[in-house]
């Protein structure tokens, strides 16, 4: 591995950048695109083995609970190693979607993507049975038939999918998606498109009656879809009510992706053919087993029925379709677990608030000491000198404390002062010297009884 830096930088992290301890940054800042092989493998290998920092996905929980978002959280366990940004094919950030701590995430638009395509492909289905009610995907074994439960027509379906995900002026022209989702049929789009201006109260103008949608503005959703981040469940290894077994958090495994035609992709040959040496490269990929946090929040005239639809779409694209790159080879499926992770995820967020709270009494005691503290050693300093040397020999130890109390002869009657003072607070210590050798008591005694007041030591 060969990366330039600053001089500074390199003083601080060293050759190759041995020193960072930050996977982030051995995948970004510091990586190095022209790495192969070996190299490459092995900037990787360390990325792996970096820590991460498992506070930022509990604090992504506690803000998720504790933020009025009026929202939906659908917890789904990772099926397969799941890849995600890929589409660049570099080595910065490996092609994963990595944040500052360390930790994997999933972008809101990867999860929106994701939700948006399975409603679209449930109204599909339906449009091509026949758009009736009776034709409605129903089988058991159809995973798309969730989507459909709610709504009386495809046009009805439409409008909700629309209101979710919003919209803007391509997505009703030829050849978009919502054309697509509908089969083609204009009829079902200009009645979406009535409902859609109906409950917005936006009017349809004259010359837009045949295509109602000419006359919608653009609409950026109804439904926000925030990332999604793994969740620590306190505990790793096989858990009841998940599939598979839990890994630590935030793992990453190394996976390898294979290029059987790199000459044809490069330009170098008029067609791909079986004669080309395969070129494997190595990429990294969250392990599976991790139970993401899928967050929806409303926003723009939203409700909970809207909510719930979205909710539904997105368990059932999860489950149904994957997420992230090379789903048709089995990677980025997940199941929603939401019923079995919720107690567990209640539990770890008990433990989190008791240990804050617990932090929050011993940062209050500490106060409470520096303060007590701090107001005595005010007092002390206008004091007599007496009471500070009393305050002084207070603080020492039982040994340290018997050596001053040898040196007695030697002080000054402000030091002496001071001492007969502790030692009347130190009364396990003065009994405990009286039984032993009641003799050396007496010279204390003697000089506290001249004091004003005098000072009976026990």
């Amino acid at each position: 591995m060969s990366v330039c830096l600053p001089s500074d930088t390199f003083a601080l992290l060293g050759n190759d950048v041995r020193k960072c301890e930050s996977r982030t940054l051995l995948m970004d800042r510091f990586c190095d695109p022209s790495a192969k092989e070996q190299a490459r493998k092995e900037v990787f290998e360390r990325a792996i083995r970096a820590p991460v920092f498992k506070a930022k996905a509990a604090a992504w929980l506690q803000w998720l609970s504790a933020t009025p978002l009026g929202g939906k959280i659908v917890f789904a366990q990772l099926q397969s190693r799941l890849m995600v940004n890929m589409a660049g094919g570099v080595m910065e950030n490996a092609g994963l979607c990595i944040d500052r701590f360390g930790l994997p995430y999933i972008p809101g638009s990867a999860v929106k993507g994701c939700a948006r395509r399975t409603a679209l492909a449930a109204l599909r289905e339906w449009c091509e049975a026949g758009g009736q009610l009776e034709n409605k995907p129903k089988a058991d074994e159809n995973p798309l038939t969730p989507c459909c439960e709610n709504f009386g027509s495809p046009a009805d379906m439409l409008a909700a999918i629309a209101r979710v995900f919003g919209w803007c002026e391509l997505d009703w022209a030829d050849s978009s998606d919502l054309r697509w989702a509908c089969n083609d049929q204009d009829h079902i789009l200009a009645e979406a498109a009535v409902s859609i201006a109906n409950h917005f109260h936006w009017p349809i103008k004259r010359e837009h009656e045949a295509q109602p949608w000419r006359s919608l503005p653009n609409f950026g959703g109804s439904v926000s879809f925030l990332p999604a981040y793994p969740t620590d469940l306190g505990k790793t290894g096989k858990i009841d009510g998940l599939p598979l077994e839990v890994p630590p958090l935030g793992k990453l495994e190394l996976d390898v992706v294979t290029c059987h035609h790199r000459q044809y992709y490069e330009g170098k040959l008029p067609t791909a053919t079986d004669t080309e040496e395969p070129v494997p490269v190595v990429f990294p990929a969250v392990a599976p087993g991790h139970v993401f946090t899928f967050a929806l929040a409303p926003l723009r005239g939203s409700d909970a029925q809207l909510l719930e639809l979205a909710s539904v779409w997105l368990k059932t694209g999860l489950q149904t379709f994957g997420l992230g790159a090379k789903t048709n080879a089995g990677y980025g499926w997940f199941v929603d677990v939401t019923p079995a992770a919720q107690p567990l995820i209640a539990a770890e967020q008990e433990r989190l608030a008791q240990e804050a709270a617990k932090k929050a009494e011993q940062a209050r005691l500490a106060a409470e000491a520096a303060a007590k503290a701090a107001a005595e050693a005010e007092r002390l300093a206008k004091a007599p000198p007496h009471e500070r040397f009393c305050a002084e020999y207070a603080k020492l130890a039982d040994e340290p404390f018997a050596t001053q109390a040898k040196k007695f002869a030697e002080m000054n009657d402000e030091q002496r002062h001071g001492f007969v003072l502790a030692l009347k607070q130190r009364r396990d210590t003065a009994k405990r010297w009286a039984k032993k050798k009641p003799e050396l008591l007496k010279p204390w005694q003697e000089f506290a009884q001249k004091l004003q007041p005098p000072i009976q030591l026990p």
